[in-house]
């Protein structure tokens, strides 16, 4: 089977993760700073992380922060467990990124922080929605949410580069990854000083059993995405088991909260993959859009199914596509997985109709083209270790769940 996302883990990876120096998290700084050519990096164990502690050094607790609708839940809780409250704003009816518009009229004088985001790594207009936020609200933080963007450009400008910050995340599932792990980047000094200063007195230093279980899980994360062992790992995630439960805990989309080692400072070992895998990165980044080349040639015809606007400089984090239909959702994704292929939903809920939102007055407001993406989309395998052949095979894979063979 093939995996929907997989790690492009290395020898190397596991070289730099046994030998990992006890400065380990500075030099993976300092590797970051000068990859994107920004002043400061500071790097956390979650990406959500790095919202929550950005949002505490701010000291502005009761403020507001606007965001998508259409997002991975983790934001709003960080948002949530820091003191703040969200405001969420509907997607783009012809792009799952929210709607600029809609995004600059929620900016007001309470709002203390504004995150656009790219949504699967497609790239926006980053630096006109800024320069916007900044008219409706000089005092308000922009922090650029590029957890599935990484280096992705507008016209050749990187998007983590045109707000006063930028958040990173570095899951198994992203461009790069330090197994778990978040990055802040900025140029303003004021700000890295306040987030470091936080993290300085808060955040505890990692004990012998956490290294013991980050260990575990990146040998056993590698094993379970080898392709002999893709079928079993699916069939454990799909059924009720302690592999499914994780799933369920690990995307937090019950309760509003944040992982109970959330406070708990990067591994000497986790920085020391994440920069043997930055090495690397601009390779994944190449692959990932030969392999969605391939995509937009092959599906661009295949009735009842939409292709993304994807532009040049896009990331391809996770390449989506739409369905016409979104009541097939359930049938393509049972009809590929019987053709050896797995699919996902990685984003299948819209955040303020989720119940433990719903409990905190997020109730009446309507985001219709954040739900209709929600109930829509479909995201195919597109990670570096893909073969072409294997990309064919997605391919065909879709087409017949979809009623359309290829030749």
């Amino acid at each position: 089977m093939i995996p929907r996302a997989r790690p492009s883990y290395h020898w190397a990876d596991l070289r730099a993760a046994w030998h990992a120096c006890l400065d380990a998290v500075e030099q993976f700084e300092s590797a970051l700073t000068t990859y994107f050519n920004l002043n400061h990096a500071i790097v956390f164990p979650y990406g959500r992380s790095a919202i929550y502690t950005c949002l505490r050094a701010l000291a502005q607790s009761g403020g507001e922060v606007v965001q998508p609708a259409y997002n991975c839940v983790v934001v709003a809780h960080a948002t949530m467990c820091a003191g703040y409250r969200p405001v969420f704003v509907d997607a783009q009816s012809y792009s799952p990124n929210q709607d600029p518009e809609t995004m600059v009229e929620r900016v007001h004088s309470a709002t203390v922080a504004v995150m656009p985001t790219s949504i699967f790594g497609l790239s926006f207009e980053a630096k006109a929605l800024c320069e916007a936020i900044r008219q409706q609200n000089p005092k308000a933080l922009i922090l650029l949410d590029c957890c599935q963007a990484f280096d992705a450009r507008w016209h050749g400008e990187c998007l983590a580069s045109q707000g006063d910050a930028a958040l990173l995340a570095f899951g198994l599932g992203k461009p790069m990854t330090t197994l778990y792990g978040g990055a802040l980047l900025t140029n303003r000094d004021d700000l890295a000083q306040a987030v470091r200063q936080y993290r300085h007195t808060t955040f505890r230093t990692p004990g012998r059993a956490a290294v013991l279980r980050r260990w575990s899980y990146f040998l056993s994360s590698w094993l379970a995405l080898l392709s002999p062992c893709v079928r079993l790992t699916d069939w454990l995630a799909q059924v009720d088991t302690p592999l499914h439960r994780y799933l369920l805990t690990l995307r937090a989309r019950e309760a509003i909260r944040l992982p109970a080692d959330h406070d708990v400072l990067m591994l000497t070992l986790e920085a020391a993959i994440g920069r043997a895998q930055l090495q690397r990165v601009a390779g994944f980044m190449h692959r990932r859009r030969e392999i969605a080349a391939i995509y937009a040639q092959a599906l661009e015809d295949v009735p009842g199914l939409e292709l993304l606007p994807w532009t040049d400089g896009a990331s391809y984090a996770i390449y989506a596509v739409r369905l016409q239909q979104p009541a097939q959702r359930q049938h393509v994704l049972q009809s590929m997985r019987q053709s050896g292929v797995q699919g996902d939903t990685v984003l299948s809920y819209v955040i303020p109709d989720l119940a433990c939102y719903r409990a905190q007055g997020y109730t009446g407001t309507p985001f219709p083209h954040a739900i209709a993406w929600s109930r829509s989309v479909l995201n195919l395998p597109n990670h570096p270790t893909m073969s072409d052949r294997q990309v064919w095979r997605v391919v065909r894979a879709v087409r017949e769940a979809l009623g359309e063979p290829c030749d």
